[in-house]
Parts: structure tokens; C-alpha cells; sequence
């Protein structure tokens, strides 16, 4: 039993030693510096289909240890917008003990514009007709792309079984944040689902205060229910101010020859 206790004795001091030296080297060869996250510029204009390396561009990292780790700094995130066009771009490095550092600079994307909205039909419909709005109106993005999915539609007082003109409200946000609103009449009418139609090339424009336009453009055709070509008898109402910012309603108007009246809507925004 003695041997033992003394073969005991000495595993635990021999355990003990190598331990110890272990625990010396560890702390003799550790690393307790951060690395350092070099960036040249505090903010970058990007194009809209940016790349990986462009955002790394004038981006370097040095570890005391390690010296040059700029092959290693990855794009942490990159977040929605903090002011217009503009976003925080946050990057990181791990250096070989994982002492992990951060660092962020800004990006201006060029010629931003905000979502905008454009249309396939006309707002003006008949009591006696199913009244699609969601599918008359479309949104596209300059960083997304085709963003309608994310339209939202909402309306006080419309009821599609009275005639009568009712406002909507129509927004839509990109993945940035950016959120365009406009407010459109919707016109129901008392009207028969056999009146003449009226084709416009675009149902909704965007124009810059003070421009010119000439609204007989965007004519395509007027027909009656029989296909007959009545387009030289369409009449165009406005009450537009292209001066003023603001939404306007360019209304097209058309008879048959049985009285039956036609009606579509180009809807303008100034500004």
C-alpha cells in the first residue's frame, strides 16, 4: 500500500508539472491583441448591382501577431437605409486566437430613386363588374426590382356597389426601408359593362413641376362594343396644375353612336 500511495504521490506531481508548464506556455504565447480594421474612405457610392469586392474595396486588416488579415474581412451586415440612399455597411475580422473586430463606413447608391408605381388599366369601373384594383397597379424598385407583392391597398369609405368616386390610399417598401405613398381616385360609375372602351398606353406618369405634356399622346384607341374605331371622338377633361406638386386625374371621355358613354383615368404626378 505504501508503494502505491507513493506511485499516487508522484502521477499527481508529474500531472501537476505538466500542467503547469502547459499552463505557462498558454499564457507565454497568447494572444490578447485585437486586430484592426483599416478603412480609407468613411463613405462609398455603389451602383445598385454592387459586388462583394466592390463594398471591400479600401477595406484592410492588421493583427500584431498575424500582420496582414485583409483576405479574412467579411461583409457582417448591411443595413437598411439611414438617410436617403444611404446605408451602414458593417464589417468583421478574425484573427488565429478568434480576437474578432468591427468596423463600419457608409454607402451612397447612385441616382436612388424611391419605388414608383405604375399602372395597367384604368381606375374607373362599373357597379355591375368585378373591381380589381390590386391587379391594375404594379411597383418596381431600383435595388429589388419588381416589388407589387409588397403593395398595400386601403380605403375608408370605398364600397364597389355605389357609384360614386372614392380616394385610395397605394404604398410600397423596397428591403431598405424606403416607403413611396400615393392617394388615387377611384372612380365606380352607374354605367353599363357595354360602354365603349378607351385604351391608354400608360394610366400612370411622374412628372417634374412645370413640364409640358401633351396628353393626347398617350391615346391608343377608343372602340365600341361592336370594334368600331371611335377614337377621334375621345375628349380629354383636366384640371391639372403641372405646376404644383401634388396627384392629378386626366379623364378621357367617349360617346357611341347609341349614347352610350366610355371613361378612363391617366393619373399624373407632379413632383
Amino acid at each position: 500500500m505504501r508503494i502505491l500511495r507513493i506511485i499516487v504521490v508522484v502521477l499527481f506531481l508529474i500531472t501537476t508539472a505538466l500542467f503547469s508548464m502547459y499552463y505557462v506556455n498558454e499564457k507565454l504565447t497568447e494572444d490578447n491583441t485585437m486586430p484592426v480594421i483599416k478603412i480609407e474612405e468613411e463613405m462609398i457610392e455603389v451602383s445598385f448591382e454592387t459586388t462583394r469586392e466592390e463594398l471591400l474595396q479600401g477595406v484592410t486588416a492588421y493583427d500584431e501577431k498575424d500582420k496582414d488579415i485583409s483576405d479574412r474581412v467579411i461583409i457582417e451586415s448591411v443595413s437598411r437605409f439611414i438617410d436617403d440612399g444611404i446605408c451602414k455597411v458593417t464589417y468583421a475580422v478574425c484573427d488565429n486566437d478568434n480576437n474578432v473586430a468591427n468596423a463600419t463606413r457608409k454607402i451612397k447608391y447612385k441616382n436612388y430613386e424611391s419605388p414608383k408605381f405604375s399602372m395597367k388599366q384604368g381606375l374607373c369601373f362599373s357597379i355591375y363588374e368585378t373591381i380589381d384594383i390590386a391587379g391594375a397597379i404594379r411597383a418596381t424598385d431600383c435595388i429589388d426590382g419588381d416589388v407589387t407583392k409588397n403593395i398595400i391597398i386601403t380605403s375608408d369609405e370605398f364600397n364597389s356597389s355605389t357609384a360614386g368616386v372614392f380616394e385610395i390610399e397605394v404604398s410600397v417598401s423596397n428591403s431598405k426601408g424606403d416607403t413611396s405613398i400615393i392617394n388615387l381616385p377611384l372612380v365606380v360609375e352607374d354605367k353599363s359593362v357595354l360602354s365603349p372602351e378607351i385604351e391608354l398606353s400608360q394610366y400612370l406618369i411622374y412628372a417634374k413641376p412645370g413640364e409640358e405634356i401633351d396628353f393626347q399622346q398617350y391615346l391608343v384607341k377608343a372602340q365600341d362594343r361592336m370594334e368600331n374605331d371611335i377614337t377621334k371622338d375621345v375628349r380629354i377633361e383636366t384640371n391639372a396644375d403641372l405646376n404644383t406638386p401634388g396627384t392629378y386625374s386626366i379623364h378621357y371621355y367617349v360617346t357611341d353612336s347609341k349614347g352610350v358613354s366610355g371613361h378612363t383615368i391617366l393619373n399624373v404626378i407632379v413632383g
